[in-house]
């Protein structure tokens, strides 16, 4: 793609198909900038120079004696007959006749072309009372500002049309980032004519150039009132409007503009737009279209066109007109940004990288591109380099004032912040991710991604997080808008029990997805196998048209386990589909089947104290629907109806004395439930609102029978006793919540908030009762003290509500501190909690937590007939600290002290496999290395120190435990995003050891697995993306 210059001549020498080929262009006079994705060989011939191109990017001129080249990206021989240099990008070099080539120096090179940069208008033709004005105007539209400043200068200096001369003025320079020097010209010629719709144009431009974007459409609205009839300033309100989020506003204005002038290009520009917001690809590429037949010199209409392609499936044409945009304004960072991202769905790289490279050095201070790098940099293994570029990116956060209100631009804070999880997760920094993503929650709770990637982060954690990871996972998809992201079966189900390694070794499908929204469909599938006859694999097939878009899943598990009676197998199906009926109404539904059956899993402190007689089955069904309503651009209503139908048996023989003495146990029931959920989501500049309620209702009907057989060797005889005992039970959960995020100049965000609780439940097998209801308050701080030191604290009360399906909409962290755990149901809870977060250096967090969770939790108490509540108490401490000392290197190291304590006159008596005290000190050392070329390598060493205590008549034992494991991964990611294959090895040193699992705290009709495995395992896995 050539752009010219005014006044050049260039001939077309030689221009063969074959890019192997060379072509021949002789540029006679003038300048051209050429620029190409798919580097050829050219050769251009000029009077004193010729190139022997080999680049992508380059600018080329013919002056009265000379020649000056200047390479941006790629390779030139610059050559004559006396001699010839190399030029690599950044280079510049000059050629007088008679004379070899000279490398030249030049500060900014992308001033070689600042012809081409785009001035927006502020007046139509024929508009200003000066003709020199007019001219001034035409000279700028090509790209002569040097004259047209000039011009203005003269205009200025006479008087006459002054006004719209120092307009026109105060244009050229907030485009030359002179920002000062236009707000005084733009103020000047507001004073010269408070109701010159040009004057008012330019000064709108300078505000928004100040992040005052409010300011600028109230100007601008000021000025539709004084000149109703000027079609320019209406259009111009409808770009300010849009960039305030209010669509229906810029319309409408749009409207008034095309109504007034429908040869007005901006118009059907911002026409385009609100189209594209409103999932209406085929209406916005007309409008943009229309816009290019008006004035073809406009690179946002490229802009726009290239994205109504893209996001209609075109890639490579929508690819296209983003590149006649760069032509059209190559220093305009913004349009750098979106052609990287055409290049990175494209899988080019490292043109991608290239593009986001030349965006930082236009505008070192818009944020875009590093956001854009960072998740390219996730994607080629570069992690460490991934962070560098989305804090810096989250650093710049308010510099898209320019194009965003305040609104808007936290929740690009938000998103970024989300990002960042991602990377942490990647890097094994799981405390990172989770408090990068609660604080991304915090200032934009209505942020899919953020909910989403805590999610996310909660699948490589220990600590009981099962309701809060699923939670966080519906919360995301209820507020997501129409996307290509999967929905993996192994996701969106609990309690699954698969130890992996974690970390990259372990993507989620969700990390193949694109930039760009697009009609397009894509098929994810994984694999893996290793040690005790482990194997399973899972499948998604997504796709997404217009405002429609679905996805369809099967995920399979089996094990045998590391001992006898350990199997256990997992067979799920999933469908989702969603529906943007409009840009305000979105519509999804979900389907999940679900079939398992396990031995005994659970780990309790003695390894070989387990039951080889156990058996469970669970299989079932769910069904999800939800819906959002968004009225305006800052509020949201979200509604969610859940329910689950699911089939429950197990047995056991707990004592058989073979020809003596034989007691089975066996269990079975139904469990349906129905889950009513609403929420509404309000967020203004400094404060946000989530406000809901919930009803669940759970109906369980089952029964357990014992059968005891009793021999008598002489006479022969047997004796069999059959007792069958109904377990039914009905319950009844009622929610209302609020809580609120209010910041505080620009360090504090606090967090306040009270739920109310009336839970009721009715064990009608047996009489017994359990009603109870309870204000729940929570408050939470997070205080920035320095740019580097973060402090959190929290208070709060909770009780475990009965949960279909296991999740919730309610908000499940308070400054960034779980507040639901997998207890048992109408568990009451109280949490202390404070935090605090250091970055002493650049590559170095870190940080700490200390909270105390005091707990009542339901016992039935069967010789009493009635329930009552335990006292316990639950210390969760860690410590941690993660380092990128180089850009491959990763380390982290953790501390972590986790004390589970029953008081006096507790469950110990009731639940034989509960402990008095647990004390459990873990202490995870890893290391990770990343290549650029794809591999990475990682080894992690934990040590366990653990003591349980016991009461003298419980049946399992107790004492100390003390082991250190060694796990290690290898992989590598495929090129072009296709995907990852992994090797890990647990546990290789094959060390068996005692230990406690939490499944004597952990209440749940779903299969439990402790994190540590005494056995020596090796698992293979493969990703792949199509």
């Amino acid at each position: 793609m050539l752009r010219l210059d005014e006044e050049t001549t260039v001939t077309l020498v030689d221009i063969v198909p074959d890019p192997e080929e060379r072509s021949f262009v002789e540029l006679i006079a003038g300048a051209f900038q050429s620029l190409s994705r798919h580097p050829r060989r050219l050769t251009v011939n000029t009077p004193y120079l010729n190139g022997s191109i080999e680049g992508t990017e380059f600018v080329i001129r013919v002056n009265e004696d000379s020649t000056d080249i200047t390479v941006f990206e790629g390779t030139v021989i610059a050559a004559n007959e006396h001699g010839e240099i190399p030029l690599n990008g950044g280079d510049s070099a000059t050629a007088k006749e008679g004379e070899a080539p000279q490398h030249r120096v030049v500060v900014n090179p992308r001033n070689e072309v600042r012809w081409s940069i785009y001035y927006p208008p502020v007046m139509a033709a024929g508009d200003s009372s000066s003709p020199a004005v007019e001219e001034a105007a035409q000279l700028l539209s090509v790209g002569r500002f040097d004259q047209a400043l000039t011009l203005l200068d003269q205009v200025i200096a006479g008087r006459t049309g002054a006004a719209d001369a120092y307009a026109l003025r105060a244009i050229v320079k907030i485009t030359q980032n002179e920002t000062e020097a236009a707000r005084a010209d733009a103020d000047k010629a507001v004073d010269l004519d408070s109701s010159s719709s040009a004057a008012k144009i330019a000064l709108s431009y300078v505000l928004q150039s100040q992040f005052d974007i409010k300011s600028a459409r109230d100007l601008i609205l000021e000025g539709s009132s004084q000149n109703p009839k000027d079609a320019l300033i209406w259009a111009r309100l409808a770009e300010l409007e849009l960039m305030l989020g209010n669509k229906k506003a810029a319309m409408e204005a749009a409207d008034q503009a095309a109504t007034i002038d429908p040869s007005l290009a901006r118009t059907h520009m911002v026409k385009g737009f609100v189209a594209l917001s409103n999932f209406d690809a085929r209406g916005a590429q007309a409008s943009f279209q229309q816009a290019i037949n008006l004035d073809s010199s406009d690179p946002m209409s490229h802009l726009g066109l290239g994205l109504g392609l893209i996001s209609d499936g075109h890639l490579a044409e929508g690819r296209k007109e983003l590149e006649a945009a760069v032509a059209l304004d190559s220093n305009n960072a913004l349009l750098r940004a979106y052609l990287g991202k055409a290049y990175f769905e494209e899988r080019r790289h490292p043109l991608d990288a290239q593009q986001y490279d030349i965006a930082k050095t236009l505008d070192p201070l818009d944020p875009t591109a590093y956001l854009y790098a960072g998740i390219l940099n996730q994607t080629v293994n570069r992690p460490v380099e991934a962070i560098q570029d989305l804090e810096k990116s989250i650093a710049l956060n308010d510099n898209r004032a320019v194009y965003r209100s305040r609104l808007l631009l936290d929740k690009d804070r938000a998103a970024r912040g989300a990002s960042l999880a991602r990377v942490y997760s990647d890097l094994g920094f799981d405390q990172l991710g989770i408090e990068a993503a609660t604080h991304s929650i915090a200032l934009d709770p209505g942020n899919a991604s953020a909910h989403r990637f805590l999610s996310d982060s909660y699948r490589n954690t220990t600590g009981r997080t099962e309701i809060a990871r699923v939670s966080e996972l519906l919360q995301s998809q209820l507020l997501q808008d129409v996307s290509l992201n999967p929905v993996q079966p192994s996701i969106s189900s609990t309690n699954l029990n698969i130890v992996t390694a974690g970390g990259p070794a372990n993507p989620g499908f969700n990390e193949f997805t694109q930039l760009f929204e697009k009609n397009t469909a894509q098929l994810n599938v994984s694999g893996f196998a290793g040690s005790n006859s482990t194997d399973g694999g899972e499948a998604v097939a997504s796709g997404n048209y217009g405002p429609l878009s679905g996805s369809l899943g099967g995920f399979t598990y089996d094990t045998n386990g590391y001992r006898h009676n350990n199997d256990l197998q997992h067979d799920i199906y999933n469908a989702f589909g969603q529906w943007a009926i409009s840009p305000k109404i979105n519509v999804q539904a979900e389907y999940l089947h679900r079939k398992t059956k396990h031995g005994d899993l659970r780990q309790n402190f003695d390894l070989d104290d387990y039951d080889n007689t156990f058996r469970r089955k669970l299989d079932g069904d769910v069904w999800r629907a939800g819906a959002r309503f968004s009225p305006t651009q800052n509020s949201d209503f979200l509604v969610s109806y859940i329910h689950s139908d699911f089939d429950a048996s197990g047995r056991s023989v707990p004592i058989d004395i073979p020809g003596d003495f034989t007691l089975k146990e066996e269990a079975s029931q139904n469990d349906k439930a129905d889950q009513y959920e609403g929420q509404y989501l309000y967020r203004a500049n400094q404060f946000n609102l989530v406000v809901g309620g919930s009803y669940a209702k759970p109906k369980i009907r089952g029964g357990f029978t014992a059968t005891a057989l009793i021999s008598v060797p002489f006479p022969p005889f047997e004796f069999i006793d059959v007792q069958e005992f109904p377990t039914n039970s009905d319950t009844k959960d009622k929610r209302v919540y609020a809580y609120s995020n209010t910041k505080i100049g620009d360090s504090v965000l606090v967090t306040a908030g009270l739920s109310y609780h009336d839970y009721k439940e009715d064990l009608t097998s047996d009489g017994i009762k359990n009603d109870f209801d309870r204000w729940n308050p929570k408050l939470g701080i997070r205080w920035e003290m320095t740019d580097t030191l973060t402090a959190r604290a929290a208070y709060f009360k909770t009780v475990k509500p009965v949960l279909v399906s296991n999740r919730t909409l309610e908000p499940t962290q308070v400054a960034g501190f779980n507040q639901f755990f997998d207890d048992p149901d109408a568990t009451r809870s109280t949490r202390y909690a404070g935090g605090l977060d250091w970055r002493p250096g650049a590559n170095l967090h870190i940080g700490g937590e200390i909270t105390k969770r005091e707990l009542d939790s339901p016992t039935i108490d069967f010789a009493t007939l009635n329930t009552r509540y335990d006292n316990q108490d639950e210390w969760l401490n860690r410590l941690y600290l993660f380092w990128t000392p180089v850009k491959q290197w990763a380390f982290s190291a953790e501390t972590n002290y986790d004390k589970f304590k029953n008081k006096e006159n507790s469950s110990v008596a009731f639940n034989e496999a509960m402990p008095e005290r647990v004390t459990t000190w873990t202490a995870p050392l890893k290391a990770t290395y990343f290549n650029p070329t794809g591999w990475f390598v990682g080894t992690t060493v934990t040590y366990v120190d653990q003591k349980v205590e016991r009461d003298a008549a419980a049946i399992f034992d107790d004492g100390t435990s003390q082991f250190a494991l060694v796990d290690v991964a290898i992989g590598y990611r495929l090129p072009k995003r296709m995907g990852l294959v992994s090797l890990s090895a647990q546990n290789i040193f094959d060390k068996n050891f005692d230990y406690q699992d939490d499944s004597y705290r952990t209440f749940s009709d779903q299969p439990y697995v402790g994190p540590y495995q005494p056995d020596a395992t090796l698992m293979g896995r493969i990703s792949l993306n199509f």
